[in-house]
Order: C-alpha cells, then structure tokens, then sequence
C-alpha cells in the first residue's frame, strides 16, 4: 500500500480498473482512457480528512478501496454525527462542485483506503464532453441525500424500477415479496409506487381489498401528503403500496413525474417503482432519477430478444451501466439456461436465479441477498488457497458462527473452494473440523484424498484427481449451486488462456475439482469443453470477484506464509529441533544418533519434485493475495509456523490459528458491521 503516493497517474497501478465504479463503467475505453490520464489515485490512512464541511469543493471523489465517512458536526455539543458511508465503487463531492456551494459535511477514511480524485475543473470538462457521464449524474444527483421536515442531517435516499416483457403476475408478487425484505433488511421506510393500470385482481389478491384509490398525478395540481396518505395501502411486511394513474399523455407529465418523486423522497427512503410494458409510457420517464433496474426476464425462448432490447434502451437512453441492470430470472429449464448464457446482452448484466416462493428458504435467501445487495449491506468472505493451511479456514468459520457474524457471500479457491462450498452446504465448523479429522494419519490422508489407484501418467499430473472427487461426493452428493445455503463463487482458471473463470452454476463438486487441480499433481480437469486447472494459480485470494459484483463489506482469510513468515519459521523449526536433540542426547544417545540420521535424510530429500512445484505455487500465490489483500475490510492472517503444506492430517494447529487470529481482528469485524 506504500507503493500508492499522492500525485501518481492511475494507469501505472495495474489491478485498479474504474470499469468497476459504476459513475464510469458504462463508458467507451477511449472515454475511461482521457479520464484516466486526468485523474489521480489518492492514499489515505485511517483518520485521514478527505475534505472539512465548509470548505470549497476541489474535485470529484471515487472510492477504490478502503471505508469512508460522511459527517457533521453538531453544534449543540461539539460532537460528531455520522450522515453516510462510502465504499468501493461509491462516488461524492460532485454536489458541492455543480452547486457552486461548500461541502456541507466532511468526509474522513475509516480504513485505509484509495480514492481515484478528479479535480473540480477536469470534472466539468469532462462531463461537458462525455454524454454518458453527464447522464449517470444527471440521475443520481438531487435524491442521494435528502431532507424530512425537522429532520437536522440528510439521509441517502435509493430509488429501483422494475420492469418486464411478460408475466405480469409473477413479477407483481416478486416485487412485493423484495420489497418486504428491504423493509426488514433495512428498517427504513419503504414505498412501493406501481404504474402498471390492469392489476386489480392481483390487488385484491394480496391486500384482501376490492378496490384501490389511484394517485392521479395528471388531476393532482398541488402535492399533499395527505392526498398520498390517503391513496397509499400499508402490506403486513412493513411497507406501503400507492398505486399511480399517469398514463395522460400531458405535455407536463414529465414534471409532473420528478416533482412526485422528489416530494416521496423526503418521507421515504427507499423507491421502488413498477413500470408497464410499453416503453414510451410517460412513467419511464422515472428512470431519470432511478438508481437500479431489475429486468424481470421470463425463460422463454421468445422473451430473450424483448429483454434485451429492453436493456439496450436503459444503457443508450438513460445511461444506466452494465452495474446498474440486474436480470431476475424465474427458475428455467437446462434449456432455457443454455438459451440466456448465448445472449449476450443479458450476459453482460447480474443474473439472479430466482426460485419460486414454494421454494420457501432458498426463495426467500434470494429475496434477503438483492435487498442487502442494494443496501449496500452486503458481507462477503474471501476464503484464499493454500493447501493444508487453508484448514485454519476452519477455525475462522468457527469464530464467526459462534459471533454470528452473517456472511451474504463466499469467493473461495482452492482449499478456499473446497471449504466454503462445504460450509455453505451447511456443514458447521465443528463437522468441518471433523471431516478434516478421517485424516488424521499421513495414511489415511493419502487412501482418502488420493490413493494408489489415483496415480496417472505423469505427463498429465501425478494423480488423476478421481479419488478426491469421490471423497467430495460422499459429502456434497449431486448438489449444485443452487442448492447451497450461502452463494458461493469457485475460482478456477482456463489452462490455455490463462483467464479467471468464475463457476457459480452446476453441479458444486466439478467447480471444487476444477478449483483444486494443483498443477503437477493433479490432472487439469475436464469440463465443459475446457481444461481447468488450480484457481489459486490467477487468483490465490479472489477479493475482486465480490468487489466487482458490488458486495461494499469484505473479510479476507489469507492463510499464505510471506517471506518473512518463512525466515521465522525456519528459525522457530531449528530452536525446536535443537532443543529436541539436547533432550534426547541427555537420555540416550543412540537415539540421539537416530534423531540426527533422521534429521540428515530428511534435509537430503527436502528438495523433492513435490517440494520444488508447491512452494514455487505457494510462493507466487503469496505475492499475488498480498497485491490484491489491501481491498479488503478486514484482513485475517492466521500464519502456522510449524506447520507444511502436506499435513492435512494435522489439523488441529492450523484450526487453532484460525481462530486466534479472528477473535484478534473480531471488534474490527464488529465495527465493519455497524457502519
């Protein structure tokens, strides 16, 4: 992190993309290329000022890395009051600069962090010069933080539409259902404005009502709060349903729209809004200020070209990025899933596959994820590679169950892999730990995990990998992703091309198998007409597959020894053995000269072929985690010195380490949980 100084262009840090900052990732390579070249990355320290309240505004912010504070002092009692927290992805201080007024609170780092700064004239120049850009501000600008009456601070308001081609229906129950977990998820106040006209049965369907006042914004000249009070319904999971009559095609409905919005937004927080089919309903014109999409794209065939259209026109009309359009996908067939990964379009949007409710738990975890997804309240856990050390993971899973810690995510490779799908299966620690324990002799270990009828032509790796496969199976069965309790991401990596392939779909012991096929020991694994080899390999500790999927809250287990963990414990590993043959050589000394023989074969034979391939990974994948471990929240470190990358059937001291070193950073992770 040193590395990062004040001043430095962008384009000299590799791994630093602003593809991943909403604000820029729908613009052209040659447009992020001239904002690049103007911009500058920023280091900041916990308790660093970014700006102070009242100061004129310098420049725009983007967060990179790291947590960031808004806030402002209060007056009464010279203490502070805490308005908002940025985190990757998050953008600010643009207000200030189109304004022409001071910033009026001031943001400091809660993390050590890195900010990507514009400064205040490139800014308007650029937005002058970029359509998009201008666009993405346009909507995001005069709802992020707002106002109620008596109400001293500002509050972050967020707006969602949802559209669809078809299935009404479905889509009307969905967005209710979603709607309750944000209110649950959040506590705030939640409405639900629906401009789609034919829905009076489905009306009275949920709400056991035989009608429903419309809000009719073309009648409505002056807005009340009691006109809404009185045409809004209250739904049983804490939110409010106002259904809304615009479909006048009068030449000040567009204002009429953003006044409506703007005035809901100073007594709600949260807006979803439900537009009809017809995309040149003066309703659309809503999008202006929304902040999300969710296309609801049903699994035929015939809906696919409809859908994509649809999210042609929000990216080219409305300016919203591949970040800002979520696809919901009713459960579909083998079929139909093969019909959406062929379309492009849809492809390069988040994709949620959304059970039906008589689903029951695996629906409603659905549901719970894109309400903390759009939260901004989402945890992840990274689980890293590192073959027997990985089995501290262990120790950490343990920890944050016993702290209840909620974790929304995993990205795991390798061990990681392994150990997050099991855990996410719902194998506790205590299971895991027990699981790890059937191979508590080098034995054991070797007839469970590998064996001699494993062994391969060595050309292609020393074993195939069969065995391994079997042994996963006997715990994880024929599940697939969607079966698992938590979402899980298995890292693994094409052997040909060198590219990061996330699996998240399928059968979950082939993306372990891929994920865990250590070059030189294991066969690279065959699948889906490509070969894969270890994840740890392009990305031992893959931090970036949750940062680019959004997720704003991140714990990391690195289990990799560095260097300097290495020096030490050689250094420890010589104490001990001096000390082991001082105490013999008092007792007896032949076995002294036994201990001392075997101590020489043992160094004579240290360069082994085995040796030699794993530190070499181990090594690289070191300096890989540590490049990309700064983007994390919180990073866990739990180093055994007496430990060796073999001994999966020693367990126990890898398992203790794990949790040492998360109850030493758990108030950490308890701070990270209530900003």
């Amino acid at each position: 992190m040193a590395l990062f100084n004040f001043g430095r262009k962008i384009d000299l840090y590799k791994g630093y993309s602003l593809e991943n900052i909403p604000l820029f990732s729908s613009l052209t390579p040659a447009e992020l290329k001239s904002i690049e070249k103007k911009g500058r990355i920023v280091q900041y320290r916990r308790g660093d000022k970014v700006y102070e309240e009242g100061t004129p505004a310098e420049g725009l912010y983007a967060v990179i890395s790291g947590r960031f504070r808004l806030y402002r002092k209060v007056r009464a009692n010279g203490g502070e009051e805490n308005i908002n927290y940025f985190y990757r992805g998050d953008h600010f201080g643009e207000s200030s600069i189109l304004t022409g007024k001071p910033h009026s609170a001031s943001v400091d780092a809660k993390s050590d962090g890195l900010i990507f700064k514009l400064d205040k004239e490139d800014f308007l120049k650029l937005a002058n010069e970029i359509p998009a850009l201008s666009l993405h501000l346009s909507r995001s600008l005069g709802h992020r933080l707002a106002k109620t009456e008596g109400e001293e601070f500002g509050r972050e308001i967020k707006i969602a539409t949802l559209y669809s081609t078809s299935s009404m229906e479905s889509m009307f129950h969905f967005w209710l259902d979603f709607a309750g977990s944000v209110a649950s998820e959040t506590k705030r106040r939640v409405i639900v404005i629906d401009f789609v006209s034919e829905q009076l049965p489905l009306f009275h369907e949920v709400f056991q009502k035989d009608s429903y006042i419309s809000y009719d914004l073309a009648r409505l000249e002056v807005l009340r709060d009691s006109d809404i009070q009185s045409s809004r319904v209250a739904h049983p999971k804490g939110f409010y349903y106002l259904h809304v009559y615009a479909d006048d095609q009068d030449e000040s409905i567009e204002k009429k729209i953003f006044n409506f919005l703007t005035f809901l937004t100073f007594h709600y927080d949260y807006l979803m809004l439900r537009l009809p089919r017809n995309i040149d309903h003066p309703s659309f014109k809503a999008l202006k200020l929304s902040d999300v999409v969710y296309v609801y794209c049903e699994p035929e065939t015939s809906q696919l070209s409809d859908c994509s259209q649809a999210i042609k026109e929000f990216v080219q009309s409305f300016g919203f990025s591949k970040l800002e359009i979520k696809v919901i996908i009713p459960s579909a067939s083998v079929k139909e899933e093969r019909d959406f990964e062929k379309n492009e379009t849809i492809l390069q949007h988040r994709i949620f596959s959304l059970l039906p409710p008589s689903s029951g738990s695996q629906y409603q975890t659905v549901l719970r994820y894109l309400a903390k997804e759009w939260a901004g309240t989402l945890v992840g856990l990274v689980l890293g590679s590192g073959a027997a050390y990985g089995l501290a993971h262990i120790g950490v899973l343990r920890i944050l169950e016993r702290e209840n810690i909620p974790v929304d995510v995993i990205a795991g490779s390798s061990i990681g892999a392994l150990l997050g799908v099991l855990w996410a299966a719902g194998y506790s620690a205590d299971d895991l730990h027990e699981i790890a324990h059937t191979l508590h002799t080098k034995r054991s270990g070797f007839s469970h995990l590998l064996g001699f009828r494993d062994l391969s032509v060595v050309y292609r790796g020393f074993f195939k990998g069969n065995q391994i496969v079997r042994f996963l199976r006997s715990y994880l069965g024929d599940r697939t992703f969607q079966d698992l309790k938590i979402p899980v991401k298995v890292v693994g990596t094409n052997l040909f091309t060198s590219e990061q392939v996330i699996f998240e779909t399928g059968p979950v012991v082939s993306a372990v198998r891929a994920s865990i096929s250590i070059p030189g020991f294991f066969r690279p694994f065959f699948y889906k007409a490509n070969f894969f080899i270890d994840g740890g390999v392009i990305d031992p500790l893959p931090i970036k597959v949750l940062t680019q999927m959004g997720v704003k809250k991140i714990i990391a287990v690195n289990v990799l020894l560095g260097p300097q963990d290495r020096i030490e414990r050689n250094r420890l590993l010589k104490h001990v053995r001096y000390q082991q043959l001082r105490d013999l050589a008092a007792k007896n000394f032949w076995k002294k000269t036994l201990a001392i023989i075997s101590e020489h074969l043992k160094n004579r034979y240290a360069d082994n072929v085995f040796n030699v391939i794993m530190n070499t990974i181990l090594f690289m994948e070191y300096e890989l985690s540590e490049s990309s471990a700064g983007e994390a929240d919180v990073v866990i470190h739990p180093v055994v010195y007496d430990g060796h990358w073999a001994q999966f059937y020693e367990p126990d001291k890898f398992v203790r380490m794990g949790e040492e070193k998360t109850l030493e950073q758990l108030p950490e992770i308890k701070r990270l949980l209530m900003e």
